[in-house]
């Protein structure tokens, strides 16, 4: 084996360790790629859960149950102290919005109408409310904050009484069913 035959061979040995030791950068580097999005994925979501608000809310009946207050508490978490302040926007949900997109039958309200009833107890009273009093215009609180809104009774749902239907309101209930959502 001449001088030659030996530096090649060595060059060769060389080539094939340093291919191995590519392959083995790649894998490490697909592998760490992997863990540093599975760790910027845990946390974005702490993060999120860091800034998610907690509200608490109330709403309390007047002794004739003709109006009522619904009062909103904003209580953390200590990660928003961080911003001056956030802008809520109070609505009442519509729980069916198919409501009214069935055949409409001589005599009865207009699919409109019935989209646009509040089905529920309450509505709002307050300023800056819309027309059906669904929702109320945004509102700026922090941490600690409260506000409140005016509630009244909803109409009677737009049906023309039937044989056998008297139109009267439901018996009202102990406690509104309305929920604050995060």
């Amino acid at each position: 084996m001449t001088t030659t035959d030996t530096i090649a061979s060595l060059a060769l040995c060389v080539a094939i360790v340093a291919a191995v030791a590519a392959i083995g950068s790649w894998k490490a580097a697909r592998n760490s790629n992997g863990a540093a999005q599975t760790m910027s994925r845990i946390e974005q979501q702490r993060l999120h859960a860091d800034l998610t608000p907690v509200f608490r809310c109330a709403v309390v009946a007047n002794e004739a149950r003709s109006t009522a207050m619904l009062r909103v508490h904003l209580e953390g978490p200590p990660g928003l102290l961080s911003h001056d302040a956030i802008q809520i926007t109070v609505s009442i949900r519509n729980d069916n919005p198919h409501r009214g997109n069935g055949p409409q039958l001589a005599g009865t309200a207009a699919p409109e109408q019935v989209r646009a009833h509040i089905w529920g107890p309450w509505k709002f009273s307050a300023d800056g409310r819309d027309d059906t009093g669904r929702t109320v215009a945004p509102q700026q609180l922090t941490v600690g904050e409260w506000t409140r809104y005016g509630l009244t009774p909803t109409t009677l749902p737009p049906r023309p009484p039937g044989p056998g239907r008297p139109r009267r309101r439901p018996r009202p209930q102990r406690d509104p069913p309305l929920t604050c959502k995060q």
